[in-house]
């Protein structure tokens, strides 16, 4: 066996120095005027835009509206919530439980403000029916 391990290591040197000293020969065109030159494209410098964080911004959910009236048709509610938005005020709609579509024209995250707001419009002059609903 020692003879044999020998053999096939002097069979594989000998493929290994025979395969080495082969080089490749270049290969020449016939007619070099068919033949087109390749040009390598130029690197594309891209520029980096440096991203700027922006303000993270929570948005308050509210959960009490000062409602200034409350309809039992949808299209009487819109024309109210346009009506208030034309206004500068921050109108939106809410349906109720009982199918009524109330139109807020303020709304509060918090409570005390809420209750401190609605004692100031039952106080104004055209204001007296506001009330306040509390989403729950």
């Amino acid at each position: 066996m020692n003879t044999r391990c020998k053999i096939l290591f002097i069979a594989f040197l000998s493929f290994a120095i025979g395969m080495s000293a082969c080089k490749e020969e270049k290969k020449t065109l016939k007619n070099p005027k068919t033949t087109k030159k390749i040009v390598k494209a130029k690197p594309v410098k891209k520029k980096i835009e440096k991203e700027v964080p922006k303000a993270i911004v929570k948005k308050t959910i509210n959960k009490y509206f000062l409602i200034a009236a409350s309809f039992k048709n949808q299209s009487n509610a819109k024309r109210m919530k346009s009506k208030l938005q034309k206004e500068g005020h921050d109108s939106q709609i809410i349906l109720s439980k009982s199918n009524f579509y109330r139109v807020s024209y303020k709304g509060f995250s918090k409570r005390n403000v809420a209750f401190k707001e609605l004692k100031l419009a039952r106080s104004s002059q055209g204001t007296e029916d506001v009330w306040l609903h509390i989403k729950l």
